[in-house]
């Protein structure tokens, strides 16, 4: 068959139509559509084989070879000098052929308008869901900002929540993971329990702080435990802690145990506040309205003592306290009945402030001393305190008219954080004492005054009996009774004031000299006194009173008190141990010329008998009278 092509043709490679292939410009569209179906769809067609076993891209490869450059088709007739050419199919075998790629296709389900369409739809769910896709992510970033923001603000108030507790000082937290036994706690609740903070945080069982609970609340304090535990139920209670130096403190725990949905014990946490200073305080209270009650009742110096110490000493968990009567001149104190706890010894008894330290000075200024532990404080000898079981002590000094009469102390074995409100309350406590013992000591005063008057009133009512009696029978006129009775009874008058104004024991020598004689002092130079301060029992000093006014009523009739220049003197002194006397001398000068008397009467008398029962001289010699008194200092200055 003609090519249609010439030589030249062939050799310039340009091609000219030919009408004559025609069937193969038809194929050649066929080809270039089939090119243009998706990718997918002709792996689809591939795979589907046809009923010969052929697959409709083997069959688009048999039945559409490629033309070279020059247009012709490799193996075609057409191609000069080339072997086993084939022969172009005509166009109805093109038909067939498509018909079959039809009837394939259709077989297949992969017609190119329903591949195309559900490539549309798939392009469309792949974009739809692209656009969900991002829109999760934008909500995802956001969720994940949120729960950053969220973590971040949780870890804030984790710390400020943890430096609260820390802050507070008196606040802590536990979380008790029960399966496990394992006890997470923060450091202020560690230490509460004597733990250390870095194995609470870790967690530790449960004994590790029970350990800490004090043995007489451990056994309740556990039963209850128990019982939330078993019961899901709340835990509220207050307890003790004794430390590792043996100190006690309060906490109030409060918590909650949870089970799991089993009904198994899950997890218990809670939290504990220290309450001890709220717990002192409570008893420090109860304590002052105990004392207020007790010492109502008491009179006397010793209960009184006893009673403050046991009250004092037992709302401070304290060993021993009580009160002691301080001699500042000789640096000593009597300790009275004190009050101990149970294995210490008691102190009552004379002790030397010097033994023991020199924090005495403090007391002598009037300062508190507190001592937290004698072994570190350099006022102390902490070898002597020990001894009399003492490691920390409080000494409360009270002070009158600027010296140091007594002094209130707490004692304890332990070493001892006293703080403020125990310092108020040993100094309540201290005054509270100081009064009552004031009050015990003026009440006594009023018994030993009023007995005192009684028999004072009775001697005295004797006296104006016996000198009315004896002035009215030796009187040689009534008028000259009546006179000589009324200078004695005012003499005796002046005596009272004497004794009234000072000291009711007795009255001071000088004073009753001066009082005695006050009647007769007609004005300077008149009477010389001179001797020491020395005072004398109520019943001397009346005796002595009626003495001198009987001396000065004789110079002032017969003596030296009878002319202007005249002049008295009077002496007194107290001799040498062991048993000192005492001496008045009565001496007269610059009077009439003097003799004994020639008769005796009352007020003669009444000097013969002398102070106390001791002796009296009455010398006459021409200068002037000189009487001498002696008495035992001992009988002078008793009270009756």
């Amino acid at each position: 068959m003609p090519s249609g092509r010439s030589g030249a043709d062939r050799v310039s490679g340009r091609s000219r139509p030919n009408p004559g292939h025609q069937p193969a410009r038809r194929f050649s569209g066929a080809g270039f559509r089939m090119a243009k179906r998706s990718r997918r769809d002709r792996r689809a067609i591939d795979r589907k084989p046809d009923d010969r076993g052929r697959t409709p891209h083997r069959l688009g490869r048999l039945s559409c070879p490629r033309a070279t450059r020059d247009g012709t088709i490799p193996g075609s007739q057409e191609e000069p000098g080339v072997s086993g050419a084939i022969t172009l199919p005509s166009y109805e075998d093109l038909a067939a052929e498509n018909a079959r790629l039809r009837e394939a296709l259709g077989r297949a389900g992969h017609d190119a308008q329903q591949a195309e369409a559900r490539s549309t739809r798939r392009e469309s769910a792949a974009r739809a869901d692209t656009r969900l896709i991002r829109a999760d992510l934008a909500v995802s970033e956001r969720l994940v900002a949120d729960l950053r923001a969220a973590q971040a603000a949780a870890r804030i108030s984790e710390e400020r929540l943890a430096l609260a507790f820390e802050a507070s000082g008196s606040l802590g937290w536990w979380d008790w993971d029960i399966p496990a036994d394992r006890l997470y706690a923060g450091p202020v609740f560690a230490r509460m329990f004597g733990v250390d903070p870095a194995l609470a945080a870790a967690g530790v069982p449960l004994a590790a702080f029970e350990a800490g609970i004090h043995p007489d609340d451990r056994g309740r304090i556990g039963e209850r435990i128990r019982q939330v535990v078993a019961a899901a139920a709340d835990f509220d209670e207050e307890y003790r802690l004794q430390h590792a130096d043996g100190t006690v403190s309060w906490i109030h725990a409060r918590g909650r145990c949870y089970h799991d949905e089993a009904g198994r014990p899950l997890r218990y946490p809670g939290v504990a506040l220290d309450v001890t200073a709220a717990k002192r305080g409570e008893r420090r209270r109860d304590a002052l309205m105990a004392l207020g009650d007790r010492l109502r009742d008491l009179g006397e110096v010793g209960p009184i003592a006893h009673a403050g110490a046991e009250v004092m000493a037992q709302a401070l968990d304290a060993g021993r306290a009580g009160f002691g009567l301080v001699d500042q001149t000789h640096g000593t104190v009597v300790v009275q009945p004190d009050w101990c706890r149970p294995g210490m010894v008691s102190v009552a008894g004379p002790h030397r402030f010097r033994d023991y330290g020199s924090f005495v000075d403090d007391l002598a200024r009037g300062e508190l001393v507190v001592v937290g532990d004698a072994g570190t404080d350099p006022r102390t000898d902490a070898a002597a305190l020990r001894g009399i079981g003492v490691r920390a002590l409080v000494n409360v000094p009270i002070v009158e008219r600027g010296r140091l009469v007594a002094v209130v102390f707490v004692h304890d074995d332990r070493p001892q954080r006293w703080d403020p409100g125990d310092l108020r309350f040993i100094r309540t406590v201290a005054d509270r004492i100081q009064a009552a013992v004031a009050r015990a000591r003026a009440e006594e005063r009023q018994s030993v005054l009023n007995h005192e008057l009684s028999h004072r009133l009775k001697n005295t009512l004797a006296l104006v009996q016996s000198v009315a009696a004896q002035t009215l029978r030796n009187a040689p006129t009534l008028a000259e009774a009546g006179a000589a009775l009324a200078t004695r009874l005012v003499a005796l008058g002046k005596a009272h004031d004497i004794l009234l104004s000072g000291d009711i024991a007795g009255a001071d020598v000088a004073a009753l000299v001066a009082g005695a004689l006050a009647l007769h002092d007609g004005g300077p130079g008149r009477f010389r006194l001179d001797g020491p301060a020395l005072e004398i029992g109520p019943s001397a000093a009346l005796s002595l009173a009626l003495i001198l006014h009987e001396l000065a009523t004789n110079a002032a009739k017969y003596g030296a008190l009878s002319v202007p220049h005249g002049t008295v003197t009077v002496s007194w002194a107290v001799g040498p141990a062991p048993d000192p006397a005492f001496r008045l001398t009565w001496t007269e000068a610059g009077g009439p010329p003097v003799a004994p008397p020639r008769r005796k009467g009352f007020g003669s008398r009444l000097i013969g008998r002398g102070l106390a029962g001791g002796g009296v001289a009455l010398r006459y010699p021409p200068e002037g009278v000189v009487c001498t008194l002696t008495a035992p200092l001992a009988g002078l200055r008793s009270e009756t």
